[in-house]
């Protein structure tokens, strides 16, 4: 009898609740991403981010790369974002949920948070948006761990997704691949230290400098 390959919807479907079931998680994924220099070649550059979440609305993030880095804290609604580089912080009021503030961010403010796919309530559902071809190309191993490799594709966005097999579906590995930007940059997260243990409350307590300046979000349209 011949097995049958999983469907790529029935991978992200378990993963996806999976995620959803649990109450709260945190994890680390180190990052790479392409960056164009003016007039010049396509370079590589790295970094890493820390995430928390705690369903329905809490949510913590510790990003840092080669070129920026930001801190955000999201609880009861409001999300603040500090720039350590820059000394700059900035706070916004919205949806007491994680699904709702990230839409807020997305259409007044042009906004996307890093991963911020895997922190709503339905991550297939964010990540097979507008998608138009989906295929399952096999068992790939992730750093030492087999994952079932599902490939996604809409006209704007390539999308690889690394689902660990086993009791523990969780995202090994995400590639995104933008085919119609010049040079179709890639974005590539390895996800590591997954835990499922609540977080301290005190990690999505905002910590902003005294010395740092507060500035306001741009509206989407002033932001591109």
């Amino acid at each position: 009898m011949v097995a049958t390959e999983p469907l790529p919807a029935d991978v992200l479907r378990r993963m996806s609740d999976y995620l959803a079931e649990a109450k709260a998680y945190t994890y680390h994924a180190e990052i790479e991403f392409d960056q164009f220099l003016p007039g010049g070649p396509k370079i590589r550059l790295s970094g890493a981010v820390d995430v928390a979440v705690v369903r329905p609305g809490s949510l913590a993030i510790d990003y840092r790369d080669d070129v920026s880095a930001r801190l955000i804290w999201y609880e009861n609604g409001l999300l603040t974002t500090f720039d350590p580089h820059g000394k700059t912080w900035a706070q916004v009021s919205g949806p007491k949920d994680i699904d709702g503030m990230v839409a807020k961010l997305e259409k007044d403010y042009g906004i996307a948070l890093p991963l911020g796919e895997l922190a709503e309530s339905d991550p297939s559902a964010v990540l097979t948006r507008g998608i138009d071809m989906a295929w399952y190309v096999g068992v790939r191993d992730v750093e030492g761990i087999a994952c079932q490799h599902v490939v996604l594709q809409r006209p704007d966005l390539n999308l690889q997704v690394f689902v660990e097999i086993g009791d523990a579906p969780v995202p090994r590995k995400l590639v995104f691949e933008r085919p119609n930007q010049p040079g179709s940059p890639q974005y590539t997260a390895f996800l590591t230290d997954w835990s499922f243990e609540v977080p301290a409350n005190e990690i999505f307590t905002p910590k902003v400098p005294e010395s740092a300046g507060r500035v306001d979000f741009l509206p989407a349209t002033e932001a591109r």
